[in-house]
């Protein structure tokens, strides 16, 4: 199946929500049995939907500097290399690259880290220009209201519909739109495995 449905939402909601409550929990919400929360969230993981469960630290009260948002405008054709840099680093714990070269990244850090990152980390020459903004409050709301599963084929680009195929190769899940596209993936992915 690759369509999510309202309990497939519901699900998702509920586990943002806590990623802790018991499938029977889940069950009792959403009007299902533990085994098919289970299976429902098996499913998920292996459309990609869930890529894990993660703890959620309120970092303020660990004393590990200040809580910082950098906005870096990198000059152009530097914005892979910026990005990747900013990866790292532990105190950085979010980085958004746009479209264009702006690049902003969240974390907690101090004035040596911070002095580390601009003075020394970083090329100059691959910088435009950067701010360092101490934030005041920030909250993460995700939501999954209306969200359609959007996978594409692995192949051919084209929407994976229900009968798709999901290919496992190397611990990375694949999905294709149908059994053709599979074939020609695999024997693609095959010639640059040699080849490498």
């Amino acid at each position: 199946m690759t369509e999510l449905d309202d309990t497939d939402t519901e699900i998702l909601q509920l586990l943002m929500e806590d990623a802790r409550r018991s499938y029977k929990e889940i069950g009792e919400e959403v009007g299902l049995s533990a085994p098919s929360v289970s299976n429902r969230v098996e499913r998920l993981e292996e459309l990609g939907v869930i890529r894990g469960f993660t703890l959620d630290l309120d970092r303020s009260v660990l004393a590990t500097g200040d809580e910082v948002v950098l906005e870096i405008d990198a000059r152009p054709g530097s914005g892979d290399e910026v990005a990747e840099t900013l990866r790292e680093f532990d105190f950085v714990e979010h980085v958004v690259r746009a479209i264009d070269p702006r690049i902003v990244a969240y974390g907690h850090m101090d004035d040596r880290e911070l002095r580390h990152l601009f003075e020394e980390a970083l090329d100059p020459d691959s910088l435009e220009d950067y701010a360092i903004r101490k934030v005041a409050e920030s909250s993460w709301q995700p939501n999954v209201d209306g969200a359609d599963l959007a996978l594409e084929c692995a192949e051919c680009g084209k929407p994976v519909h229900e009968g798709g195929v999901t290919v496992e190769m190397d611990d990375r899940r694949y999905h294709m739109c149908c059994t053709s596209c599979e074939s020609l993936f695999r024997e693609r992915y095959e010639e640059l495995k040699e080849a490498a």
